[in-house]
C-alpha cells in the first residue's frame, strides 16, 4: 500500500550586522505514518510520529580572532499506536500514544589567541523526557501486563507506566581545548591539542513495569476470531508453569548524576615529508551517584594512542598507517544505577497454584483475560499474597544487587593498519584493517564468596554483585577497501567493500539498551560455558558488505545530477537457544548439581542453554538498490544568486524482498525482553513435559526429538521488520539565498 509523507522543511541565514552577526534558523514537520501488524492476532494497525524539530542559531564576530556562537534546538516528537516491541505486542490494548519532547543548548566560543596558539569551549545541556510511556491505568486488573511465555508474547496492557511519573534523560557538558603549533627547523612541526571535558549524564526515572507492578507470567494462551474481532485468552494452569510477578518500587528516584572528568593531550607531529607520528593520551575519572544519591562509581582510567604515517616517496601519492588505541567507554547510568534500591523496582515471583484456566483449548467457553487476571489475584491474596514462597531468587536493587567496589568503564583495545594510493588525479583506493578486543565488560556475579544479605525485614537472601569481567569475549576484525574513479567533472564511479567478523560468547549491547550485564558469572555451579556461553559469531556479525555507486550529471541538462547505489550484504547469524525466554524453554540443571549453600539457587528451574551453536543459521542476504536525481536551477536577482533545487529519492528501487532479520536480546532489570524478527522458539521438557524429556546438561548431549525440538515457526518472520524495506519515494525542493 502506497503512502505518502509529507515533510515540509524550512532554512533562513544571513547577516545581520555586516562582518559581525550572523543567524540562522531551521526546521522540519513531518508525520511519519507505517502500516504495522501485531504477532500472533495479525491485526493492522498504523503507527504515526508527527514530529516538529525547529532550531536556531546565532553567531557573533568581535573581531576577525574571537567568534561567540549560540544554538538552541527544540524537538517535538509524539509516537501515536507505539509499542515497547513490536515483535512481541498481540493485541491493541499494547499500544500507547507517548510523548518524546527534548532541547538542546550550545554556546561555544574560538578564538585565535597568537599565530600559534588556537582555543575553544563549550557549553551544552540536554534535556530529553518520556511522557505516557506504558499503560493507562494502575488498576490491578486494567494494568497488569499478561505474558504468553512459551512464546514470550505480550497482551492486555502495554509494559510499563504511562500515567506514572515521566522519565528523564538529561546531561550538561563543559568543554574546553587548546592546539598550539610550534614548528623547529631540524625537528618538524608539532600540532598539540591539549583539554578538559567534565560530562553530567543525569537520570530521573521510577522504572514501573507495569501499570499496576504486577505481570502475569502465563503458561500459554488461546487466539480466537481473526483480525480486530480477535480474542486473546489466557492458559494459567497451576502446575507452577503460571507465575506472578511483583515488582515494587520502595524509594522514588531522587535523579542520578554519573559524572565524567577528562584530559586529553595530543600531539601530531610532522617529522619530515615521509613520517608523521602520532602519540596521545586521555584521563577519564568517573564520578556517579545513582538515583538514591549514594555515590556507587569512582574509578579511573588512562587510554593511549600512538600512531604513524608513512609516505614513502613524501610526494603524498602513497600512505601506510599503523596505530594502536585505547578507548573507554562512560559508565553507562543503567547498569551502574542498578544498585539502587530508589527508582528501580524490585522484583518478586510467586507460583501460581489455583485451579487451572483455560486449560482446554478447544472448550467452547472460555474464561476472558478480565476475569482470569481476578481469579489469580484472588486466590494469591486469599494464600498470602507476598508472603507466598519464591518462584525464584528475588531481584532486590540495594539489598540483594549491590554494585562492586571497583565497578569501572568498559574499554577496547584497537590495532589497525592501513595503505591509501593515488592513481593520477582520477583514481584513488584505500585498504584498512582493524582488529579490536572488548575489555571489562559488565557482567553479575553472584556466587559462594559473594555472601548473603538482610532486608530490613529480615529476610536473608543471595548477594548480586555488578562488576567487570574478561570471561565476556566480544571481538571485531575487519577489512574495509574502497575505490573511486572520476571519469569526467560530471560523472564518478565508487565502491567500498567490508570483509569483517564479530565473534565471541557475548552480545554485550543492544539498540534499545545500550550496555547489558552479563550472567556468566551468576551461580556458576549451574552453569557451563560450553552450552550456557559458547563462543561463535555474534549477533552483529554481517560477513560481507558492499556499497557501488555512480553519479553521473546530464551534459545537456546544466545542473541536473543522477545517482545509483546498489547494497549488498549478508545475512546475520542466529541460533537454536532459549536466549529469548529462558523461563519457559531452557533446562532444569538443578537436579544434577548439589547446592553450595545458595538460599535460592538458580532463577526457579531453568537456564539458557544453546542447542545448536549461536550461528548455526543466517538469515537472507540483502540486495537493494537505491535511486537519486538532484537538480538545481540558478536564477541572477541584481547581485544576488537564487538557486531553486529539487531532489527525489527512490529507496529500494526494484522492490526487492529479502527475509534480512535478525534476532536481538535485551537485559532489562533482571528480566528479557525479546526483539527477535526472526523466530527462534524451540521446545523443551520445561514447556513440553509431556513430548520431551529431561536430560543431564552436564553429562549428556541433547537429542533433537527426544530432549528438544524446534518450534513450528522457527526461522519464519515474526512481521514485515524481518524484510528489506520495501519501495520508499522521497521528494524535497526548496529555495535557497
Amino acid at each position: 500500500m502506497s503512502k505518502l509523507v509529507p515533510t515540509h522543511e524550512y532554512t533562513v541565514g544571513g547577516p545581520v550586522l555586516k562582518d559581525r552577526l550572523w543567524f540562522f534558523t531551521a526546521g522540519r514537520i513531518q508525520t511519519q505514518k507505517e502500516g504495522r501488524q501485531l504477532v500472533a492476532t495479525n491485526v493492522p494497525y498504523t503507527f504515526q510520529e508527527p514530529t516538529r524539530r525547529y532550531e536556531g542559531k546565532g553567531t557573533f564576530s568581535a573581531t576577525s580572532n574571537h567568534r561567540f556562537q549560540g544554538a538552541y534546538t527544540k524537538i517535538i516528537d509524539d509516537q501515536v499506536n507505539n509499542t515497547f516491541n513490536t515483535a512481541a505486542s498481540m493485541d491493541l490494548n499494547s499500544l500507547e500514544t507517548r510523548k518524546l519532547p527534548q532541547d538542546l543548548y550550545v554556546v561555544n566560543y574560538s578564538g585565535v589567541i597568537t599565530p600559534t596558539f588556537f582555543v575553544e569551549g563549550l557549553v551544552s545541556r540536554r534535556r530529553f523526557t518520556f511522557e505516557g510511556s506504558g499503560a493507562k491505568s494502575t488498576d490491578l486488573i486494567d494494568g497488569t501486563l499478561m505474558i504468553d511465555n512459551a512464546r514470550n508474547y505480550r497482551y492486555w496492557s502495554a509494559t510499563f507506566c504511562g500515567v506514572c511519573d515521566p522519565e528523564k534523560r538529561d546531561n550538561q557538558d563543559f568543554y574546553g581545548k587548546g592546539t598550539y603549533f610550534l614548528s623547529k627547523k631540524g625537528s618538524g612541526s608539532h600540532t598539540m591539542v591539549f583539554g578538559g571535558d567534565a560530562f553530567n549524564d543525569v537520570r530521573s526515572a521510577n522504572n514501573h513495569q507495569s501499570g499496576s507492578d504486577y505481570r502475569i507470567l502465563g503458561t500459554g494462551s488461546i487466539v480466537r476470531g481473526a483480525g480486530e474481532s480477535a480474542a486473546i485468552y489466557p492458559v494459567l494452569l497451576g502446575d507452577g508453569t503460571t507465575r506472578i510477578q511483583w515488582n515494587p518500587i520502595p524509594i522514588s528516584s531522587k535523579g542520578s548524576k554519573f559524572r565524567t572528568y577528562s584530559a586529553f593531550y595530543n600531539d601530531n607531529w610532522r617529522v619530515n615529508a615521509k613520517l608523521t607520528a602520532n602519540l596521545g593520551v586521555r584521563w577519564d575519572k568517573n564520578h556517579g551517584l545513582d538515583q538514591q544519591g549514594t555515590l556507587v562509581v569512582t574509578t579511573s582510567a588512562v587510554s593511549p594512542r600512538l600512531g604513524v604515517v608513512i609516505d614513502p616517496t613524501g610526494g603524498g601519492k602513497l600512505s601506510v598507517t599503523a596505530s594502536f588505541a585505547k578507548y573507554a567507554a562512560a559508565i553507562s547510568n543503567s547498569v551502574a544505577d542498578a544498585g539502587s534500591a530508589a527508582g528501580n523496582p524490585q522484583q518478586f515471583r510467586f507460583f501460581y497454584r489455583g485451579p487451572n484456566i483455560n486449560a482446554d483449548a478447544k472448550a467452547a467457553n472460555l474464561t476472558p483475560t478480565p476475569a482470569a487476571i481476578r481469579q489469580v489475584f484472588d486466590w494469591y491474596t486469599a494464600n498470602g499474597g507476598a508472603n507466598l514462597p519464591f518462584a525464584d531468587a528475588p531481584v532486590l536493587p540495594g539489598v540483594a544487587r549491590k554494585i562492586g567496589s571497583a565497578l569501572k568503564s568498559p574499554s577496547v583495545l584497537e590495532y589497525a593498519t592501513g595503505v591509501n594510493r593515488q592513481f593520477g588525479t582520477r583514481a584513488a583506493a584505500r585498504a584498512d584493517l582493524v582488529y579490536r578486543d572488548y575489555r571489562d565488560l559488565y557482567v553479575y556475579r553472584q556466587d559462594t564468596t559473594t555472601g548473603k544479605v538482610a532486608a530490613s525485614t529480615g529476610q536473608q537472601f543471595d548477594l548480586t554483585l555488578v562488576e567487570n569481567t574478561n570471561d565476556l569475549k566480544r571481538r571485531y576484525a575487519g577489512l574495509t577497501t574502497q575505490g573511486t574513479y572520476r571519469f569526467t567533472t560530471r560523472a564518478d564511479v565508487g565502491a567500498t567493500y567490508t570483509l569483517s567478523r564479530s565473534w565471541g560468547n557475548f552480545n554485550g549491547e543492544s539498540v534499545g539498551s545500550g550496555p547489558t550485564p552479563g550472567e556468566i558469572l551468576q551461580y556458576p555451579e549451574y552453569r557451563q560455558a560450553s552450552w550456557n556461553y559458547p563462543e561463535g559469531d555474534l549477533q552483529t556479525d554481517q560477513r560481507h558488505r558492499a556499497r557501488l555507486w555512480i553519479n553521473y550529471g546530464l551534459p545537456w541538462v546544466d545542473g541536473l545530477t543522477l545517482s545509483l547505489l546498489e547494497t549488498l550484504e549478508s545475512g546475520v547469524p542466529y541460533g537454536a537457544n532459549n536466549l529469548n525466554n529462558a523461563s519457559a524453554n531452557g533446562v532444569d540443571p538443578r537436579p544434577y548439581v548439589t547446592n553450595p549453600g545458595y538460599l535460592t539457587p538458580l532463577t526457579g528451574a531453568v537456564t539458557n542453554y544453546f542447542f545448536t551453536p549461536r550461528d548455526a543459521f543466517r538469515a537472507e542476504r540483502e540486495a537493494r538498490a537505491d535511486f537519486a536525481a538532484n537538480y538545481t536551477y540558478g536564477l541572477k536577482t541584481g547581485n544576488r544568486r537564487v538557486d531553486l533545487f529539487f531532489q527525489a529519492q527512490v529507496i529500494n528501487l526494484f522492490n526487492q524482498f529479502q527475509l534480512c532479520g535478525s534476532g536481538d536480546t535485551v537485559f532489562l532489570n533482571g528480566g528479557t525482553v525479546t526483539q527477535t524478527r526472526i523466530d527462534q522458539t524451540i521446545r523443551t521438557a520445561v514447556s513440553n513435559p509431556t513430548l520431551y524429556q529431561p536430560f543431564n546438561p552436564f553429562t549428556t548431549t541433547p537429542v533433537q526429538g527426544v530432549n528438544w525440538d524446534y518450534g513450528p515457526n522457527f526461522g519464519k518472520p515474526l512481521n514485515r521488520f524481518a524484510y528489506t524495506s520495501p519501495r520508499t519515494v522521497r521528494i524535497g525542493f526548496g529555495v535557497r539565498f
